[in-house]
């Protein structure tokens, strides 16, 4: 599978190392460089990406201010931190970065980060096409989710969203909420086939919940959901896809 990489990072020498480093992988092609924050929003909207190699210090915006506004615009977008600064892993994670990796760099350590990268796209991809689902996981009624201690059948149509809250996953349902250790991700797959939109890297709605789409500012939209009082905010971008499956206009 091949893999398209933006390199995010203000200082030349590094970006030409990780540049190196990069190019020396199999199917791996780095198809921008940005020196600065607005440079690398601009590119990753040009580009399209599928990783970010991204530094936190950075002219213009920080890279984590820069690692929201992709993942806001494309939650699929892979975000690695590549910066000399390790004290920032907590609120790199709290943007759902992929990896942390400091500088120096070490040769390795990219190569690994970019295999385990290269299996998840590629099981991503898998599920996209359908190759990955069996016939029995679509459109199930129930799915099974792991919880401390135990496992709960939780019925698909009670679900109104799903979060991600540190390293765990809250089951916002009609009747209350459910906290696993499973990825968004893994719950994605599990929900294949049915009647749900990613609308952010954090976010995860049932459709068939969704009241309102209403303006939030310039650039964001807030969405309304049935059986419950939280509210989430998105791009319009990523509204305009959500009204896509809806298959109605809900922002005019």
């Amino acid at each position: 599978m091949k893999i398209t990489v933006l390199i995010a990072e203000d200082d030349p020498v590094m970006r030409h190392i990780l540049r190196k480093a990069l190019e020396e992988i199999p199917d791996v092609t780095v198809v921008g460089e940005a020196d600065n924050g607005l440079e690398a929003i601009r590119l990753a909207k040009e580009m399209a990406p599928q990783v970010v190699f991204l530094d936190i210090a950075m002219p213009e915006k920080d890279g984590l201010e820069v690692a929201r506004e992709i993942c806001d615009a494309s939650p699929e977008t892979v975000i690695i931190f590549a910066t000399a600064y390790e004290n920032f892993t907590h609120e790199a994670f709290e943007v759902y970065a992929f990896d942390y990796l400091i500088k120096p760099f070490k040769i390795n350590r990219i190569r690994k980060t970019m295999e385990r990268i290269r299996t998840r796209l590629t099981k991503a991809e898998m599920v996209k096409d359908g190759s990955h689902t069996p016939r029995a996981e679509t459109n199930l009624k129930k799915i099974l989710v792991k919880e401390e201690g135990k496992k709960t059948l939780v019925s698909i149509r009670d679900i109104v969203f799903l979060t991600r809250e540190g390293r765990s996953v809250i089951i916002h349902t009609i009747e209350g909420k459910i906290k696993t250790t499973e990825t968004m991700e893994a719950l994605e797959q599990k929900l294949t086939g049915n009647s749900f939109f990613r609308c952010h890297r954090g976010f995860i709605i049932n459709l068939n919940m969704v009241k309102e789409i209403q303006p939030w500012g310039r650039k964001t939209c807030k969405v309304i959901l049935n059986n419950t009082k939280e509210s989430i905010t998105m791009t319009k971008a990523r509204a305009r896809e959500l009204e896509k499956k809806l298959g109605v206009n809900l922002t005019k």
